[in-house]
This record gives C-alpha cells, sequence and structure tokens, in this order.
C-alpha cells in the first residue's frame, strides 16, 4: 500500500493559523502605534508646554526692564531636556529677543509660527513645523506672556523622540508576535499529529488492510474524540466482517 502524507493538513492549518495570526498582530500593531503615537505626542507637548510656562512666569519683569542678559540666561538654564530643538522668546510683535541659535535662527522656524490659533481650553498655540536638518519636524509650542501683551514663549520639541519610540515599541512588539507565532504553529502541528494526523493515518492503514482481506490486526486508536469513536465504528465493523467470512467458511 503506498503510504498517505498527512503533511498537507498540517501545513494547511499551519498557513491558516499564520495568516490568522499576522492579522490578529496588524491589527494589534495598529491600534498599539495610533495609541503610542498619541500618548507620547501628548507628554512631549505637555513637557514642552511645562518649559514655556516656567520661561514665560519669568521672563515677564525681564522683559518690561529690558534685560536681554536675563532673559537670555532664563532660556539657556531651562534647556536642560534633550528632546528641545530650540527656546525663543518674542516680543509682542513678533520680534526675537533672545534664543537658543545664538541669532542664527533657521528661516523655516523664524516663519513657522505666525499663523498659529490658540485654543481658549489651553491657552496655548501648538503648531507641526519643518525643523533646520531636512527631513525634520518639530512641535513648535507657543505660551503667552501676560496673555500675549509681553510676548511670547516659543519652544520647540523634536518629532524625532516620537517616531524613535514607535519604531522601538513596533520592532519589540513585532519580535514578540513572530515568537508567539511560531510557538503557537509549533504547538498547534504538534498536537494535530497526536490527535489527529498519526490517528487518521493508522484509521486509513487500517481500513485499507480490512478492503483487502486481512481482518487479524484489531483496530486501536488512543484517543478520546471523534477519531476514537470512528476507530470503535470501525473496529466493530471488522469483528463483524470477520465473523461473517467465517460462518460463510465453515458453511
Amino acid at each position: 500500500m503506498k503510504k498517505i502524507s498527512y503533511f498537507s493538513l498540517r501545513l494547511k492549518i499551519a498557513v491558516f493559523i499564520l495568516i490568522g495570526t499576522l492579522i490578529f498582530s496588524a491589527i494589534i500593531l495598529y491600534i498599539t502605534h495610533h495609541y503610542v503615537y498619541r500618548t507620547l505626542t501628548d507628554s512631549l507637548i505637555e513637557q514642552g508646554h511645562i518649559v514655556a510656562t516656567n520661561i514665560s512666569e519669568l521672563a515677564a519683569e525681564k522683559i518690561i526692564e529690558e534685560d536681554i542678559i536675563s532673559l537670555k540666561t532664563i532660556i539657556e538654564k531651562n534647556k536642560y531636556n534633550s528632546n528641545i530643538e530650540y527656546i525663543l522668546i518674542e516680543d509682542f510683535s513678533g520680534t526675537i529677543l533672545t534664543d537658543t541659535y545664538n541669532a542664527n535662527i533657521p528661516s523655516a522656524i523664524i516663519t513657522g509660527h505666525s499663523e498659529t490659533e490658540f485654543n481658549d481650553e489651553r491657552n496655548y498655540g501648538i503648531k507641526l513645523i519643518s525643523g533646520q536638518n531636512p527631513g525634520t519636524e518639530i512641535y513648535d509650542i507657543k505660551q503667552p506672556i501676560k496673555e500675549g501683551l509681553l510676548g511670547f514663549v516659543r519652544v520647540g520639541m523634536k518629532k524625532s523622540f516620537v517616531d524613535d519610540k514607535i519604531g522601538e515599541t513596533i520592532i519589540y512588539l513585532s519580535l514578540v508576535f513572530l515568537i508567539g507565532t511560531f510557538l503557537a504553529i509549533t504547538l498547534t502541528i504538534f498536537i494535530i499529529t497526536l490527535q489527529f494526523s498519526r490517528p487518521i493515518a493508522h484509521l486509513t492503514d487500517m481500513a485499507y488492510k480490512i478492503s483487502m482481506g486481512d481482518f487479524n490486526k484489531p483496530v486501536r486508536v488512543q484517543v478520546k474524540n471523534e477519531i476514537g469513536i470512528l476507530a470503535e465504528a470501525i473496529e466493530r465493523m471488522r469483528e463483524s466482517l470477520k465473523s461473517s467470512i467465517e460462518r460463510l467458511k465453515n458453511r
């Protein structure tokens, strides 16, 4: 008898599991990307807002006194966060009084926040602008000083922080899903082999022997499922055929 291979069954099930896992993983990664992106962006903007608020409180008096040196000292002391690209202080007309670029401010940053809209609830503006280097983006946070009567503090927060963290998170989750998929497929194939493939192959072999007139070997399958019920039915059929043939021979 040609031996029947049930590898194709295991392969098909493995492919179905793989496709299902990939679809599920893609959905989870999309949801995770959206949630983490929103969370990290909010956290980054909040960091910039806190810095801008602190500077605006300290800068009000210095602007009135026209103490530019003290304003410069204030912004330099507050540029402690590696995610901060720049800090600027403008007067009410938009003229930059001091900055962390030492007056070499990129034109994209100078014009980037000229039309910022302020939200009444948060009382500060946010705009995504182009950075100094090509392809970079910055969240420009504009905080009024004394409701804008004295000027504004602008803090630029690097969007690359969010992008880098998102990339690290997606890579980590992808590796977890990849390992999990491999383990799930391996475990499933192992269970299928024990519970289905081997018993089915054995029953196929026994059915072939019975069809060829070999009734001597009993059908034994040590599984308690539908395959076991089928094995019991084949065993009863074997015994019945064997008894019938023996009766015919005796006649």
